[in-house]
């Protein structure tokens, strides 16, 4: 039996118990269903709340993840090396890899508690680090394909380095 029909299984005993059983029971059969759900609802509900909080910063890196898939594929079949597996797989590697890492680096925000210096700098550089994830692989594909016009051969500089020591003073535009 696989695991759905269990979790059916489960629920419908219980939603019958509570329907047809005596109080105590009714009682118990709640209870479990409250204890197996509530999990469940609690992490969902801060899921959805921190979504819409963040919605801006979500759809930068889904637009960024998007624009480096299309570059990517295009620059591809310009070389005639495309392979649709290859595509797909790191595809979901590259959504897979982003908000792995985005949800662990937003663990580490939470856990910075006080506002601070030391939090605001986390937050922007670990936040920027899950964007320029795609966002980078997206400029070098638009470097490559544009044959290093664009973006300026000065951005990618700066986006290298910013990689190598995550010094936001090095993607800092001087005054």
């Amino acid at each position: 039996m696989n695991i759905i029909n269990l979790i059916y299984k489960f629920i419908l005993i219980h939603l019958i118990l509570i329907h047809k059983g005596t109080l105590l029971i009714k009682l118990k059969s709640s209870l479990s269903l409250a204890a197996a759900f509530s999990p469940i609802a609690y992490v969902s509900n801060k899921i959805l709340h921190w979504s819409i909080a963040n919605e801006t910063y979500i759809w930068f890196v889904l637009i960024a993840i998007v624009v480096d898939h299309i570059l990517g594929t295009i620059l591809h079949l310009i070389n005639r090396d495309f392979d649709l597996k290859k595509n797909i797989t790191g595809l979901f590697t590259k959504i897979g890899l982003v908000v792995a890492m985005g949800f662990l680096f937003e663990g580490i925000n939470e856990i910075v508690e006080e506002d601070s210096f030391v939090k605001s700098y986390l937050i922007i550089t670990l936040r920027l680090t899950v964007f320029m994830y795609p966002a980078g692989s997206a400029f070098s594909n638009s470097s490559i394909l544009t044959k290093g016009k664009f973006p300026p051969i000065g951005w990618m500089n700066k986006f290298k380095k910013f990689q190598e020591n995550l010094d936001l003073k090095d993607i800092k535009i001087k005054e």
